[in-house]
C-alpha cells in the first residue's frame, strides 16, 4: 500500500510552494522535537498539506531531513557565492559565506540539532551521516572548489583545497561553538559580535593562505 501510494503521489504535478512549506515545517519540527518523534503525518500537518502531497515531493522522512539541511545551508550561503568565475572580489565572497555560516551554526535550531546528533546512541549514526552529507561535507566541497579556483588565479596559495576549506569553517566556529553547545556561553550574548567575528577570521585565513609574494614580512 505504501509503495502504491508513493507511486500515485509521484505522478502528480509538484507545487514548488508546497515543497518549500514542507521544508520549512521540517526545519521547525526537527529543531523542536527528537527526530524519531517526528512523523510524516506531523510534517504534513505542520506544512498544511496532505500526506499524499508530502509523498509526492519526498519518498521518506530521511529525504525530507536531508533536503531541509541542504536548503537551510543554501539559504545562508547561496550557491552563486561559490562559483569559480565571479567578478566579486574574493574577500567579499568569503565574508558573505562566513557571515551566513556563523548566523546558521550559532542559531538556536542548529545548536539544538547538534546536541541531538551528539546524543544519538551507538549504532544509530545514520541521522548524523545524513546531516554530514547534506551540510558540512557539501559546504567543505563547495568552498574547496572556490579556493582551488582562487589558487589557480594566484590569489591564494592552497595545496589542499578541502583541508583549507575545513580550516576556514573551523576558524569561524573556534571555541565559541563548543561553549555555546555546552551552554557555557549564551548565544544571545554572542550574536551582536558575529559580523565582526566573520570578517576578522576571513582576514586571518587570507593572510595564512596568501601567496608568498603577498605575505607581509616578519
Amino acid at each position: 500500500m505504501a509503495a502504491e501510494r508513493t507511486s500515485r503521489a509521484r505522478g502528480r504535478r509538484k507545487d514548488p510552494a508546497k515543497r518549500e512549506a514542507i521544508l520549512a515545517a521540517a526545519v521547525h519540527l526537527f529543531g523542536a522535537e527528537r527526530y524519531d518523534r517526528v512523523s510524516m503525518a506531523a510534517l504534513a500537518r505542520q506544512a498544511g498539506v496532505s500526506k499524499l502531497t508530502l509523498y509526492s515531493h519526498f519518498a521518506n522522512k530521511e529525504a525530507i531531513f536531508q533536503q531541509a539541511v541542504a536548503a537551510t545551508c543554501e539559504a545562508h550561503a547561496p550557491r552563486h557565492l561559490f562559483a569559480a568565475a565571479s567578478e566579486q572580489p574574493l574577500r567579499d565572497r568569503l565574508i558573505a559565506i562566513a557571515e551566513g555560516f556563523v548566523i546558521l551554526v550559532f542559531s538556536k535550531e542548529a545548536l539544538d540539532l547538534c546536541r541531538l546528533l551528539a546524543s544519538q546512541p551507538p549504532g544509530r549514526s545514520a541521522l548524523g551521516q545524513l546531516f554530514w552529507e547534506a551540510g558540512p561535507q557539501r559546504a567543505i566541497r563547495d568552498l574547496a572548489g572556490l579556493l582551488n579556483a582562487a589558487s589557480e588565479r594566484g590569489e591564494l596559495a592552497v595545496d589542499d583545497p578541502e583541508r583549507a576549506a575545513s580550516v576556514f569553517f573551523s576558524l569561524l566556529k573556534r571555541d565559541l561553538h563548543e561553549r555555546c553547545l555546552i551552554r557555557v556561553l549564551a548565544r544571545e550574548a554572542l550574536l551582536p559580535q558575529l559580523q565582526g567575528h566573520a570578517a576578522r577570521e576571513v582576514d586571518l585565513f587570507l593572510r595564512a593562505y596568501a601567496p608568498a609574494n603577498r605575505r607581509p614580512e616578519g
